[in-house]
């Protein structure tokens, strides 16, 4: 037999014997599913006077007892604001614990800093952050008629729990709690962008409601002097001048119901683009859950703009009172210039060019249900100056989406400690 051959054979058992090992290591850990929301998991049912179970626990239905339990970690991702904190090197802390009656209330503080409290958070590959407590003997007794496991956050409000795990006496987990609530997000394929520019941001903006639905502004040009800040997030919109597309990236957070959005645009050119509706030059995206979403506008041909009139927004609709901030809250995080050549755009009068030649241009331009003249913008830049509204406000054309979403639970990957 040649060596080559038995390598490979070598190579197919190893890999074998290791898949078998993964699974065994898989079939130990058991992984549940509960509301995290609060940051507190009951660990065995608790039951009122009466018998009647109020908390469920997680222990059910598994077999880890109570006092295999010597240790928890606990993953979460932090919003922006703790973001912001964290990177600006501020203290944010709060308590991580056990409570039953075996146990009492046994806390321990955690934060950012290294050393500051008994516990530091932990980056992780994905950015989440880990909170670990760890120990040799078990945390609670087998005869504990309630358990819990938490964390608490003092100074912050927008922590997403992932998962809490359980460890053993050796640090390795013995059960996954999810959360129940799926974390949301889509994918978007820019792989044929082969240059990407990311843009400078003056700020994040804020979800804001006019006529009746939930949006957010990148660039308003009609919006009125104190809203500018909110309203125009980028100091030189030159920057777009040549794109193929441009992408926008927009943490979206307490969501209850699933609702639709998608990117306005208008260059502000006359009989230039103006996207009010969703179509494919800028689909839809389902947002069913808190998350990170990211949308995309496509032009017919590198963009030319009048920056005095360009806007651009992330409309939704979802509907809510105009005047009232909206429960749901967006931030823009990042936006991108997308050219499908490396190479510097052509100038003014080549765009020009080939903006009147291409077929594919004039239907985008001049006959497309997927967008309007700018005889559109016009008007309704006059009815914004009247009204401080914008045009981003017809229903979404919920036709074929042309992103692919992703809407499966964030789950922590846990490792060996």
């Amino acid at each position: 037999m040649k060596i080559s051959k038995i390598l490979a054979g070598m190579s197919a058992a190893a890999l074998a014997a290791s898949m078998m090992s993964l699974a065994a290591f898989a079939d130990e850990t058991a992984t549940v599913k509960a509301d995290l929301t609060g940051g507190t998991v009951s660990l065995i049912d608790e039951k009122d006077d009466d018998g009647v179970v109020t908390k469920t626990g997680v222990l059910t239905g598994t077999n880890v007892k109570l006092s295999d339990v010597c240790g928890i970690d606990v993953n979460v991702t932090v919003g922006a604001d703790s973001a912001a904190k964290i990177e600006a090197g501020d203290w944010i802390g709060g308590g991580l614990g056990y409570n039953s009656e075996s146990t009492g209330w046994a806390s321990k503080e955690w934060s950012f800093q290294d050393g500051a409290k008994d516990v530091t958070g932990v980056k992780a590959a994905d950015g989440s952050y880990d909170f670990v407590l760890k120990g040799k003997d078990p945390v609670f007794a087998d005869t504990d008629t309630y358990a819990q496991v938490w964390l608490q956050n003092w100074t912050t409000k927008d922590f997403t729990f992932n998962a809490f795990t359980l460890l053993d006496k050796d640090g390795n987990p013995i059960l996954v709690v999810e959360s129940d609530k799926a974390q949301g997000g889509n994918t978007v394929d820019l792989s044929e962008y082969k240059k990407q520019t990311e843009v400078t941001l003056n700020g994040e903006g804020k979800s804001t409601t006019d006529n009746g639905k939930v949006r957010i502004n990148i660039k308003h040009p009609w919006c009125d002097a104190d809203q500018k800040a909110d309203f125009n997030l980028v100091d030189d919109w030159s920057v777009f001048t040549g794109a193929d597309a441009i992408a926008v990236t927009v943490d979206i957070s307490n969501v209850t119901d699933a609702f639709t959005a998608y990117p306005c645009f208008t260059n502000g050119i006359e009989n230039g683009i103006g996207y009010w509706e969703a179509s494919d030059n800028n689909p839809a995206v389902t947002v069913n859950a808190d998350g990170t979403y990211t949308f995309i506008v496509k032009f017919p041909a590198a963009l030319e703009l009048d920056a005095a009139n360009m806007f651009f927004d992330v409309a939704t609709d979802l509907i809510a009172d105009d005047g009232v901030d909206p429960s749901v809250k967006m931030a823009v995080k990042k936006v991108v210039v997308l050219n499908k050549s490396d190479a510097e755009p052509a100038d003014s009068s080549e765009s020009t060019a080939d903006s009147t030649d291409s077929d594919e241009s004039k239907g985008v331009l001049v006959d497309s249900s997927d967008s309007k003249t700018n005889s559109a913008a016009t008007s309704s830049k006059a009815a914004n100056n009247a009204s401080n509204t914008n045009p981003s406000t017809g229903a979404a054309a919920l036709a074929a989406v042309g992103v692919a979403l992703a809407g499966a639970a964030v789950v922590a990957t846990k490792k060996r400690k």
